[in-house]
């Protein structure tokens, strides 16, 4: 297994979102919100199978969810809602935010 960094950036606003991980539910935050100065609303961690997975994100106070499948050895998930919709991008793992 190895873990897998979430990284909830631009567009919360106490929202809640749940994460899972091959369907299952893997991590869940309530009343997220950007902050500003930051640019970042929170971190998650999750762990990954050995083998490739599909990794949901829920915002269920929008209605928005968004999946992307990785594979080999992701280090991060960027997540952003971006005019409306889900946006994920996967990171390098080197994000960092004050």
């Amino acid at each position: 297994m190895q873990e897998l960094l979430i990284i909830l950036q631009d567009g919360f606003e106490s929202d809640d979102v749940t994460v899972t991980v091959n369907g299952k539910e893997a991590a869940s935050e309530r009343e997220v919100s950007t902050k500003m100065l930051l640019g970042m609303a929170d971190e998650m961690t999750v762990e990954l199978p050995a083998k490739g997975a599909t990794v949901g994100v829920e915002v269920r106070s929008r209605n928005l969810s968004a999946s992307r499948k990785l594979a080999g050895k992701p280090k991060s998930l960027i997540v952003s809602i971006e005019d409306g919709e889900l946006v994920l991008r996967e990171g390098t793992g080197r994000e960092a935010f004050l």
